[in-house]
């Protein structure tokens, strides 16, 4: 019984995940536009390529017969794939697809809703475990917030003609700011030096970067190389990276003030020094951290692309300068945004907080 009791909260997430698994499997009928299931599929090698670096691809034709799940009736279509995958893919019997048209039927992509919302149950069941309810309830509200308000900043960015870029994502990262801490921290002294000390490290950051810039005429800065710019690629840059520093940065704050308050709460008379090398060596523990994680999603997100190049026959220096140098260049920023953060806010708790004791009676 005892260990039923134990056990009942994750055979309650199990049978969360279950239920939605099966029911955005079969949601077919919510969709306006056609969706269809492969229930059986053939291939056969069509061609083989070999470039001048060596590399080898095979081209797959492939027969597909899809049940419409929404439009009782049976249709086949055609797919081309090749073994690397690409920019084509591999469809299997269960696959369940996006399909476009009325008579003519083209495939758009793999119905994946089923797969993401169980990601979702999950996210929102693991953090419901392991944090406390309400605690969790905030975190989700200040997450769909920011969801929102990024999306409208998108909004009013692509439809409002010359529209100042830089000036929408200063606005967007200070709602963000304010958004997270208060929904999670509540509105409290400790919130406030939280965003307090995260914007004023974000806009030193960003002035270090733009001097720096300025200073050398942005030598050996492509710009050009950002993939799928439609605007003004330094100013998209520059907007990119203050989001990016942002988040860094309030990670490391949060931390420090949460360390000094605890010290505040304590009934004991600390002095302006006694703050300052609590929160540098607070800091100085976990920046390294911070700073290694920056530079692993960094990695991770060029992967691909530098193992592509890699293939094709490019060099080290060419992938680094086209291929890696904006990546580097936001990384170093968020790293020194990060650096920044540990004695800006040390000395911002530590003032505020003697500047109180100084004021009480």
């Amino acid at each position: 019984m005892i260990f039923f009791q134990k056990t009942k909260k994750y055979w309650l997430v199990l049978g969360a995940l279950v239920l939605t698994w099966v029911l955005l499997r079969h949601d077919a009928v919510i969709y306006q536009q056609p969706v269809g299931q492969v229930v059986h599929e053939t291939a056969r090698l069509t061609q083989k390529t070999t470039d001048e670096h060596g590399n080898t691809d095979k081209v797959y034709s492939q027969r597909l017969t899809i049940k419409l799940l929404n439009r009782n009736r049976t249709v086949t279509l055609s797919n081309q794939y090749t073994d690397s995958q690409t920019v084509t893919h591999r469809y299997h019997v269960g696959d369940q697809l996006l399909l476009d048209g009325t008579r003519q039927l083209r495939i758009l992509s793999l119905k994946r809703d089923a797969t993401i919302g169980v990601l979702l149950v999950l996210l929102v069941s693991l953090l419901l475990l392991f944090v406390k309810w309400r605690a969790t309830g905030w975190l989700l509200l200040s997450l769909i917030i920011n969801i929102i308000l990024f999306v409208v900043a998108l909004v009013i960015d692509i439809n409002v003609k010359n529209a100042n870029v830089l000036l929408i994502f200063v606005i967007l990262a200070v709602l963000v700011a304010f958004s997270s801490l208060a929904l999670v921290l509540g509105r409290t002294l400790q919130m406030a030096v939280t965003l307090a000390s995260t914007l004023l490290a974000t806009l030193l950051a960003m002035i270090l970067m733009l001097v720096s810039l300025k200073v050398t005429a942005n030598e050996g800065v492509h710009f050009e190389t950002m993939s799928y710019v439609t605007q003004v690629p330094t100013t998209l840059f520059i907007a990119q990276t203050i989001i990016g520093v942002l988040g860094a940065v309030m990670d490391e704050s949060a931390d420090i003030v949460a360390a000094l308050f605890g010290m505040r709460r304590e009934k004991i008379a600390h002095h302006f020094k006694d703050y300052w090398h609590a929160g540098m060596n607070v800091g100085r523990d976990i920046m390294g951290t911070l700073v290694n994680v920056l530079f692993m999603i960094f990695i991770a997100e060029t992967m691909p692309m530098v193992f592509l190049m890699l293939r094709n026959g490019n060099n080290w220096p060419y992938i680094l300068d086209q291929i890696m140098n904006l990546g580097i260049l936001q990384t170093v920023v968020s790293g020194i945004g990060i650096v920044i953060a540990v004695p800006v806010t040390s000395a911002l708790v530590a003032l505020i907080v003697k500047h109180q004791q100084v004021v009480k009676p």
